[in-house]
């Protein structure tokens, strides 16, 4: 290296492009690890194994210490965490979800478009709860005794969100989330998963 690209480089003024996070349409995770060494080390090599989840939008990356399932929303992560849960049984520790910021300055953290559809009579309950998560509403239909509502909210606030909604509605309204956009975080909202 020459002297002035290595100067360059130690100041790191060369080499920031701005702040990258790997699998960025992947917004949540959930970890899994064992204090047994055998199944610690048999976690690190499902990376390599054939699994039918890896093609529903969810990847696995292992690490010395644990294997993070991530995905593309909550409902995504069952499967896998579940299939591991099955295979490993009490020897494996699984984490709760949590959401992946883009470190950087600003924070950015992932905000998901959220599309409801159920009886109208849980519409103002909806609302109300979407407002409470920190949501906006983009769409609001409320014709033929049903309601369609669009929305978007942080994923933070929105973890549990699907088994609220089916245990408020007993699994009479049906809610689909995906990947919006990553948004600075606001001083004045949650920061914690």
């Amino acid at each position: 290296m020459t002297p002035r690209l290595l100067q360059r480089f130690h100041s790191g003024t060369a080499f920031k492009r701005g702040t990258t996070m790997m699998h960025p349409e992947c917004p949540i995770e959930q970890a899994v690890h064992s204090g047994d060494p055998h199944v610690q080390a048999e976690l690190a090599r499902e990376i390599w194994r054939r699994h039918a989840f890896l093609d529903e939008g969810t990847l696995l990356v292992a690490e010395a210490k644990r294997l993070r399932v991530l995905a593309r929303t909550e409902g995504a992560l069952r499967v896998p965490v579940a299939s591991l849960r099955e295979r490993y049984g009490p020897a494996l520790a699984v984490e709760p979800p949590t959401v992946r910021y883009v470190h950087g300055a600003p924070v950015l953290e992932p905000y998901m478009t959220v599309l409801l559809c159920g009886p109208e009579r849980y519409l103002p309950l909806v609302q109300r709860d979407l407002v409470r998560r920190r949501g906006h509403f983009r769409r609001i239909d409320d014709t033929a005794k049903r309601f369609v509502l669009e929305a978007e909210a942080p994923l933070a606030g929105m973890l549990g969100y699907a088994d609220w909604l089916d245990e408020l509605t007993e699994s009479d309204a049906e809610a689909s989330m995906w990947l919006s956009r990553y948004v600075p975080i606001d001083d004045d909202g949650p920061r914690a998963a």
